[in-house]
């Protein structure tokens, strides 16, 4: 008889795995009594565990993480110096060379557009410029784009982020110079279409996925964007139009020689990158003023009233955004709130995921803006009844980020900092390809490279009491605005078997009409 396990309230077969000629595999058989013995001594009780479940809470000798020795490991990023270069029109390109065997270069354009750097009346027109530079052919091309790309063999990838874009594509070796081309070309001669610019309508700015919370389109971020603040935080407003005078406007500043960063990474010989740039940028006209940062966001307190948002979406789960709006972050902040940032990611991923089984992410994230501005935001989401739980939790680890009676610990610290800098930081300077695209985005973000290079050391400074005081000056629980979006009326009707938040009591304790 083979064994058995319980699922819910029934039994299961365990599955047994057989050999050629229907013969069960030995140590098939011994590891299913195995999981029969283990599973039977866990159903005694329904202490340890979940409903419906009779694993038994695993336990283990392992070492903590702490505990490990590790060898140190070297790392040693592309000198910026040594890798940045100027052609006499003013374009600037960070060129990192790779390994002869490498099987790509990649190359980049990065460029000062984003939402931040619309000025009045042109709402909308980077999204469309950049629409523009990816979808059409540069002036005077002989064919269409995709024709070019596809004798290329790549396609370009586009990155909008509220102050900086950036536009990409591969190709192999002995591709670079006519990849290059291409998206000198692009940028340069962009096809400002007067009858595609007076068609184009903004769209609602996000999707509506069934499953992930990652990127842009996530719809609660976008819907909590627009009611705690708005444009330019906000995409503009669906179905808004962008004039051809705008789009040429912003094209304008941002498209001059000396506002576009290159960056080339990969088995390309130094001297013939910056021949080739010298020869492909010349008579490129400059903007002739200085470069200005764009401005800061100007956030407002959210009302009492109107901290919780419900959207009607059909769909299988619910989704969640939780955050506030941010201005300007000081240059002293802003190494404390990244490592406040890892801390608070764990903690809701332990509270969310690894003790309650809620969903598979519960996320923290802090802008990437030059000047720090932009959107402080918890994402997560779940089945109709996880979603009352989620939002509680994850409230409840904001607060307790203020309690004295958990602090933040040393060796949260630790593993902030190991993320931060032997993670992020130096992936993204790890291979030619990443930090061609790194240094040249941070460039125009920043206007030099200094922030990105010091970060390790920044990082490392950074002690308890500043993520303490970082928490205390961001983390205002009444500040963040919640909302949720999926189908309303399953979640408010459903309930979680073990933890039965109900989201009506969530919304009435959110909006200040508890009774």
């Amino acid at each position: 008889m083979r064994a058995r396990r319980r699922v819910g309230g029934g039994m299961m077969a365990a599955p047994a795995v057989r050999l050629a000629g229907g013969r069960t595999a030995p140590w098939a058989m011994a590891a299913s009594a195995a999981l029969a013995v283990a599973t039977l001594a866990g159903c005694g009780g329904t202490d340890d565990t979940l409903p419906g479940h009779s694993r038994p809470i695993l336990e283990h000798d392992w070492p903590a993480p702490g505990e490990f020795a590790f060898e140190t490991a070297a790392f040693t990023p592309p000198d910026a110096g040594e890798t940045f270069f100027e052609t006499s029109s003013g374009v600037r390109a960070y060129l990192v060379p790779g390994e002869a065997s490498d099987p790509l270069v990649r190359l980049t354009a990065a460029l000062p557009i984003g939402r931040l750097h619309e000025a009045d009346g042109e709402a909308g027109a980077s999204a469309l410029l950049t629409r523009l530079i990816t979808t059409r052919a540069p002036v005077g091309a002989n064919s269409a784009l995709s024709l070019r790309l596809a004798e290329l063999g790549t396609s370009l990838s586009a990155v909008e982020t509220l102050d900086v874009a950036h536009i990409s594509l591969h190709v192999l070796p002995e591709d670079w110079q006519a990849g290059l081309e291409l998206l000198v070309a692009l940028v340069r001669d962009v096809d400002l279409d007067a009858a595609s610019i007076r068609a184009y309508r903004t769209g609602p700015g996000y999707s509506m996925p069934m499953a992930g919370i990652a990127g842009e389109g996530f719809r609660p971020k976008v819907e909590l964007e627009r009611r705690i603040h708005g444009y330019p935080l906000a995409p503009p407003a669906p179905g808004t139009t962008v004039s051809p005078n705008a789009v040429a406007a912003l094209a304008s500043r941002s498209l001059a020689a000396d506002r576009v960063v290159f960056g080339v990474g990969g088995p390309v010989a130094r001297d013939e990158a910056e021949s080739f740039l010298e020869a492909a940028t010349r008579g490129w006209a400059a903007s002739g003023r200085p470069g200005t940062a764009p401005p800061a966001i100007e956030p407002a307190a959210a009302p009492a009233s109107s901290r919780f948002h419900g959207v009607d979406v059909p769909s299988l789960e619910g989704w969640i955004a939780i955050g506030r709006a941010i201005g300007a972050v000081p240059e002293s902040d802003r190494a404390a709130l990244a490592v406040l940032r890892f801390i608070l990611a764990e903690r809701l991923n332990i509270a969310a995921r690894e003790m309650r089984g809620l969903a598979n992410r519960d996320d923290f994230e802090i802008p990437v803006t030059g000047s720090g501005t932009g959107l402080l935001l918890v994402r997560t989401g779940g089945r109709p009844e996880a979603v009352g739980p989620l939002v509680r939790f994850s409230l409840d680890e904001l607060e307790r980020m203020h309690d004295p009676d958990e602090p933040v610990t040393d060796a949260e610290i630790a593993r902030a900092k190991g993320w931060l800098v032997d993670a992020v930081w130096r992936r993204s300077l790890e291979l030619p390809t990443t930090a061609s695209e790194t240094l040249a985005v941070e460039h125009v973000r920043r206007g030099g490279t200094d922030h990105l290079m010091g970060w390790p050391e920044a990082v490392g400074a950074v002690t308890v009491a500043d993520v303490e005081a970082i928490a205390r000056e961001y983390l205002d629980p009444s500040a963040f605005v919640t909302v949720v979006a999926g189908p309303l009326e399953r979640i408010r009707a459903a309930r979680h078997p073990r933890w039965p938040v109900a989201l009506d009591d969530l919304e009435a304790e959110l909006s200040g009409s508890q009774s």
